[in-house]
């Protein structure tokens, strides 16, 4: 694991009418290339004034000597330091590591502060798409108004325990407390950083907080069956004639059958992107992507509903040059289209409880019952097959989703 750290005077080798020049760290890990860390002085020292001896870089001829040269031992020794850390435990020094450590604002010994500098430079391998950093974002405001300044050395279980029982107590939207799922998804997120903290870091006993979140739990209540509309009040829902003096109601009632089609929610349909749509030679359209929530690829077989294909070339924008397959016209804010979708079901005859998000349950409910192939349908829907038959798929791309489908019949529905 041979490492270089230098101290470099105008590494560039640039000439200025000033005469006055930057000092950098040089750092060179085992495999990767240098990188040069400027020192914060309070003025670049001239060449007679740099002398380049080990503590004692400028020399006195400069006013600003003690305060430079300690700057310079500071940030020197600061990624001496990250390097033994990372020595001790037997790992490479990285310039990640040196870049985390540099870049961190406020104390290592606070909680708060290591889960904002988790959020702003997550690890190597871990991507924070928009929909996770929100969650993560979530759970550090409602950290801070529990505590704003959580010491690594206070954690036990019973502040584990107590954070758990202040996020469950938390107002979210609709003036109601959080759902449990919410509070999993927070709590998840906490212990996500604090194992990390514990097991690359070391401010924790890594088989502490394993017991710490084998004891303290979130328990989220079976998804009440239901939540899905039946057969019957879809092909309602289709057949309905709408007035067309009420064209929004026309348009919603189409992309809500879509939605049903791509297992998708509302938000899904407005960023399907133009170079997500394919059309296959054999079977027709189908939509690649992934899901926002986590990350998982998707392929979505339209051409298993023939009134799919209809509403996507329905609306899609005639301007090739943009990047969004729908025209921007269609879109209304969510809480107006969840009004025109139930006005559309109480039109249709349907008296269940109705909001966009019921769209994506039923298709997810659909693929199921139709017996599309369960880690086939896992992979349309954009779930994680873990802990099913699916582990021994290598891969589910097109020809297996064409396959697993081939039974399902949505046709025959009439939906």
């Amino acid at each position: 694991m041979e490492v270089s750290i230098l101290v470099k005077y105008n590494y560039r080798n640039r000439v200025n009418k000033s005469g006055r020049y930057p000092v950098h760290i040089y750092v060179k890990p085992e495999g990767e290339r240098e990188k040069y860390y400027e020192v914060g002085l309070p003025r670049k020292p001239s060449v007679e004034e740099w002398q380049g001896n080990d503590d004692a870089w400028i020399s006195t001829k400069s006013p600003y000597a003690f305060q430079s040269n300690q700057a310079i031992r500071d940030l020197k020794q600061k990624i001496i330091g990250v390097h033994k850390r990372l020595f001790d435990r037997g790992e490479s020094l990285t310039h990640y590591h040196v870049d985390k450590e540099l870049n961190f604002r406020g104390s290592r010994a606070v909680f708060n502060d290591y889960f904002r500098d988790y959020m702003r430079n997550p690890p190597p391998k871990v991507v924070l798409s928009l929909c996770t950093w929100e969650k993560y974002h979530a759970f550090i405001k409602h950290l801070d108004n529990f505590n704003p300044k959580i010491l690594f050395s206070q954690f036990d279980e019973d502040l584990v325990a107590m954070i758990r029982n202040f996020l469950a107590a938390q107002i979210g939207q609709g003036g109601r407390v959080l759902a449990p799922a919410s509070v999993k998804s927070y709590f998840d997120k906490f212990a996500v950083v604090l194992k990390h903290a514990a097991k690359k870091d070391k401010l924790l006993d890594e088989r502490l907080v394993t017991t710490f979140f084998e004891e303290v739990k979130v328990t989220v209540p079976d998804r009440v069956e239901g939540l899905h509309l039946d057969v019957h009040e879809i092909k309602a829902i289709r057949r309905l004639v709408i007035n067309p003096g009420h064209p929004s109601l026309g348009r919603d009632q189409k992309l809500f059958l879509l939605q049903i089609y791509g297992i998708w929610y509302y938000k899904d349909i407005i960023r399907l992107q133009r170079c997500q749509v394919h059309v296959d030679h054999e079977v027709g359209m189908y939509v690649t992507g992934q899901r926002e929530k986590n990350g998982m690829p998707t392929i979505v077989p339209l051409w298993k509903f023939p009134n799919a294909t209809e509403i996507m070339k329905e609306f899609e924008d005639p301007n090739r040059e943009s990047v969004y397959w729908f025209r921007r016209d269609i879109f209304v804010d969510v809480q107006v289209y969840n009004q025109n979708i139930r006005a559309i079901a109480t039109l249709a005859g349907v008296t269940r409880k109705i909001s966009n998000k019921i769209a994506r349950h039923t298709g997810w409910n659909l693929m199921v019952r139709m017996g599309v192939q369960w880690p086939v349908a896992k992979k349309i829907a954009g779930h994680k097959l873990e802990g099913i038959a699916g582990k021994h798929y290598v891969r589910i791309g097109l020809r297996e989703v064409i396959d697993g489908t081939r039974s399902a019949q949505f046709d025959e529905l009439g939906i």
